[in-house]
């Protein structure tokens, strides 16, 4: 990279040029120049970029927002359900319907949270699932429902 004061090498009317390669670069919430050329999109880690894989079913996002939100009871950070239901604006129901997705077995959880957009399983399918105590029931429920 090479600094050329206004360009020509006179230095008159203040401009500045630069040659060489540069791309920007995101350092938290601004963007900097760096020098070189960008590289390339396949190439950079996957946390620099956006999310470019398939968009996760709308249960499994409420599953792991169960997840999370038993996480943040569990160590104290919110008091109880209700707190959860005045932050997200839901009624204390439709926290309780969203938290009993955590009744599921372990091994339903991990199928529900990876699929994908599109799927016909929806929250209020896993409903007829949840409903049943027994894992085994569980199971033998969710054999007819997934897809």
């Amino acid at each position: 990279m090479t600094i050329e004061p206004n360009g020509d090498g006179h230095g008159q009317g203040g401009t500045v040029v630069f040659r060489g390669s540069f791309h920007r670069i995101r350092k938290e919430r601004r963007f900097d120049l760096a020098e070189g050329t960008a590289p390339d999109p396949l190439e950079r880690p996957a946390t620099l970029g956006p999310w470019t894989g398939p968009r996760p079913a709308n249960v499994a996002a409420l599953l792991a927002l169960a997840h999370h939100v038993q996480r943040l009871i569990d160590t104290g950070r919110i008091a109880d359900r209700a707190a959860i239901a005045r932050r997200l604006h839901w009624t204390r129901a439709r926290v309780s319907q969203v938290m009993d997705l955590l009744l599921l077995a372990p091994d339903i959880q991990e199928e529900v949270l990876f699929l994908d957009a599109g799927t016909r399983v929806t929250e209020r399918s896993l409903r007829a699932v949840v409903r049943h105590e027994d894992w085994r029931e569980q199971r033998r429920v969710w054999l007819d429902l997934r897809p």
